[in-house]
């Protein structure tokens, strides 16, 4: 069965299960094997109903890159970046009814920030040897195996690095400057053996400013044009903003209607 996230036995079975559980132990004894636990693509959240974000299952429908403007990441933000993963197990499955010994949940994510392309000195020396880029995060949740799927939500870049990136001053108005996200999943199989995913690079390029559409004072008289992602309004799509002492509020607040 595939999952997606919203952000708001007897000893016959087990000897039955045996030589699927040893050939999942002998797996990772050897070593990760290409293929078999692996991150697919980066999803494409929805909005939800009420407010927030889903993310889907749905191995169609993707992106093969991301952007985040440092300009609009705020202060008590969670994550500068969110990344969706679509999740596969494809150990094999047990076909038999009994409890599936080869399912694995998940423990977290792997984390490594490094320069892609187009960075400039002052960019390579904020993430240089930078506790902040390179990192784990948690996560729960079961994927099934022979092929099952599962999304997640994972806080992908540090809000402190973003905000370092942004003071070092490397970063221009438009989006030349492409760093890379190597992230692998962590997960255990039912019976305890450790797994870790195929790592999966995603080009993310930084910007200060390009995702900004429209700016004007607080508050907006009307829901804006440009509402931005729906899961953090830093990435990926243009937002509206408004103003306020100063400040730049992305997505912009909209006055109450009488």
């Amino acid at each position: 069965m595939n999952a997606s996230p919203t952000l708001r036995r007897p000893l016959s079975l087990v000897a039955a299960m045996w030589p699927l559980v040893l050939a999942a132990g002998g797996l990772a004894a050897c070593g990760r094997v290409p293929g078999q636990f692996e991150i697919l693509n980066d999803q494409v959240p929805a909005a939800a109903a009420g407010g927030g974000c889903t993310v889907p299952v749905n191995a169609t429908l993707y992106q093969g890159d991301g952007r985040l403007d440092l300009a609009i990441v705020r202060d008590g933000a969670d994550s500068a970046y969110l990344f969706f993963p679509l999740i596969e197990n494809n150990l094999p499955s047990a076909n038999n009814g009994a409890q599936d010994p080869n399912e694995i949940q998940l423990s977290g994510f792997n984390i490594d920030i490094t320069p892609l392309s187009g960075t400039t000195s002052a960019t390579d020396s904020v993430l240089a040897g930078n506790p902040s880029a390179h990192f784990k995060t948690s996560w729960s949740g079961g994927v099934k195996s022979g092929g099952g799927q599962i999304s997640a939500i994972v806080d992908a870049f540090p809000v402190a690095l973003a905000e370092q990136l942004f003071t070092a001053g490397g970063v221009s108005s438009a989006p030349s400057a492409t760093l890379n996200l190597r992230i692998q999943v962590l997960g255990t199989t039912t019976f305890g053996t450790e797994m870790q995913s195929d790592p999966f690079n995603f080009p993310l390029e930084v910007c200060v400013g390009c995702l900004v559409a429209n700016v004007q004072a607080c508050p907006y008289a009307s829901a804006p044009a440009n509402p931005g992602n729906a899961c953090n309004a830093a990435q990926d799509a243009p937002v509206d903003c408004c103003t306020q002492d100063g400040a730049l509020i992305c997505p912009p607040t909209v006055a109450a209607s009488k």
